[in-house]
């Protein structure tokens, strides 16, 4: 889409735009001038056709036609003569140039002290009928290095100041709030507010005089907590590990008698001992006190079964057996 049009072009624009030297009708751009003049002035009347200049349509009516042109069609009454050649905007005199130039200033300035008297707004360019509108300040070259050179200065003397501990000093408004109340989120206190019931009193705060903007000069001290405070942790409860005691090291664990928790088990290591040595020899542990499996030879990979009976398939062996054997009782 393009750009949207104004209601009201600038007297710029007007005075830029092409217009016809034979009716005075101005365009948008050249091109839609040319197709104007080709349309309604230098058209043929007999076959259609359509010249660029009106001398062009004269020569075209004598050779074609036999006839001779005398005026330009649709023209004003004082434009009408073939003695001047036009082009779009080529070959208009300077004179008529001026003429018209007059004409658009004063028809623009006419309509738009018609508008203003009607709507009452102000002039374009006025504000409120006051004078122009501000201007964008353009600064020069040594303006600006002179601005920089003073925020230089200044920025060299804040560092200078830190250093020194001095504090730097606080420019606050006439009448206005404090740099801190105006970093604070929080509505500065009323006078006359009222605590909650049960909370403890707090002190005014002071500020002290050249400090930060946002520093404290003194704060009171923290109120302890209404609960006390617990002196340590519950205890952690134990686990259940295998027997009911924990192995030594683990936490909650108790010293206990060695010889008691080993009492029952098999010589040579304690359950895990045991449980390790039956996985490395491939015996599985007993369910309810089961006795232990031997263990079972693991069949070999790569083994198949043949079958050396070429008369006799297994299927029709499988028919001889009494399981499979065909009745005729059962059959009917």
């Amino acid at each position: 889409m393009g750009k949207k049009k104004r209601g009201h072009p600038d007297i710029e624009e007007l005075l830029a735009r092409p217009w016809c030297y034979y009716c005075e009708r101005d365009f948008e751009d050249l091109k839609l001038l040319i197709s104007h003049q080709k349309a309604k002035h230098f058209k043929c009347e007999r076959c259609g056709k359509r010249l660029n200049t009106a001398g062009g349509l004269s020569v075209h009516m004598n050779q074609v036609h036999k006839e001779n042109l005398t005026s330009v069609e649709n023209a004003l009454a004082n434009r009408q003569g073939l003695d001047i050649e036009i082009f779009g905007m080529e070959g208009v005199p300077e004179d008529i140039i001026q003429q018209h130039n007059q004409r658009i200033i004063q028809n623009f300035y006419t309509a738009q002290a018609e508008r203003q008297a009607a709507t009452g707004n102000p002039p374009r360019g006025l504000s409120g009928g006051q004078g122009p509108t501000k201007k964008i300040k353009i600064e020069t070259p040594e303006e600006i290095k002179k601005r920089l050179a003073e925020h230089r200065a200044k920025v060299a003397a804040q560092k200078e100041a830190i250093a020194n501990g001095t504090p730097l000093p606080v420019v606050a408004p006439a009448n206005g709030p404090s740099p801190s109340q105006v970093a604070s989120p929080f509505p500065p206190p009323q006078p006359g507010f009222p605590y909650p019931a049960g909370a403890p009193a707090y002190p005014p705060v002071t500020y002290s005089p050249g400090a930060a903007p946002g520093a404290f000069g003194s704060l009171p001290a923290r109120p302890p907590s209404g609960g006390p405070i617990p002196s340590a942790l519950p205890q952690r409860p134990s686990y259940p590990y295998p027997g009911g005691v924990a192995p030594p090291g683990f936490p909650g664990a108790s010293p206990v008698d060695e010889s008691a928790a080993n009492a029952g088990r098999a010589p040579g290591g304690d359950d895990i001992d045991q449980l390790i040595r039956m996985a490395e020899a491939g015996i599985k542990p007993a369910k309810n006190g089961d006795e232990q499996p031997a263990p079972t030879e693991k069949k070999k990979k790569g083994m198949r079964m043949v079958y050396d009976d070429t008369e006799v398939s297994p299927e029709e062996k499988m028919a001889l057996l009494p399981r499979y054997r065909w009745v005729e009782e059962a059959a009917a």
